[in-house]
């Protein structure tokens, strides 16, 4: 019955994640608003998995992931897309996206499969997991978004006389 309720929060969550992540991409950067994203839901698994194992806490969680998950990468992905490279090749760009996200999903998932064969516990898996995804914000972030022409930014400009 737990997982159920997990599932049932997940998803009545998701829709608040996506119109939130859409909220903030229009008024912050796409690429911090992502990061931010990447680096929460790494808190989100550590804290999960450091802290008792209870219904609240599952609940709690599954709320977590439904406010930082799929939902809420997609728009500012989108965005960042349609601004860095335009509208033309956009679903083929996104589509190109979403193969490398389940590439690496794949990968996970097989290299999780072999760190409980040899250790005989996913513990190490879920901290590369929570490590990865805390560096992966970090290095969104950093990298910076597209780039602005300084008009648009409201810069003054020199006027040659």
């Amino acid at each position: 019955m737990l997982s159920a309720e997990a599932l049932a929060v997940i998803g009545a969550v998701n829709c608040v994640g996506a119109l939130l992540a859409g909220w903030l991409g229009g008024r912050y950067p796409k690429h911090v608003v992502l990061g931010w994203l990447y680096i929460l839901r790494s808190v989100a698994f550590a804290g999960y998995f450091v802290g008792p194992p209870t219904a609240s806490n599952t609940l709690l969680f599954a709320a977590a992931m439904g406010l930082l998950w799929f939902p809420g990468v997609w728009p500012l992905l989108s965005g960042l897309v349609a601004e860095i490279f335009g509208t033309r090749y956009m679903a083929t760009l996104l589509g190109i996206s979403f193969v490398v996200h389940q590439v690496g999903a794949s990968l996970g998932a097989w290299g999780g499969g072999i760190i409980l064969d040899v250790t005989g516990s996913y513990d190490d898996a879920w901290k590369i997991g929570v490590l990865v995804g805390f560096a992966a914000g970090i290095v969104q972030i950093v990298a910076g978004g597209p780039v602005r022409p300084s008009e648009a930014r409201g810069e003054p400009q020199l006027v040659s006389t």
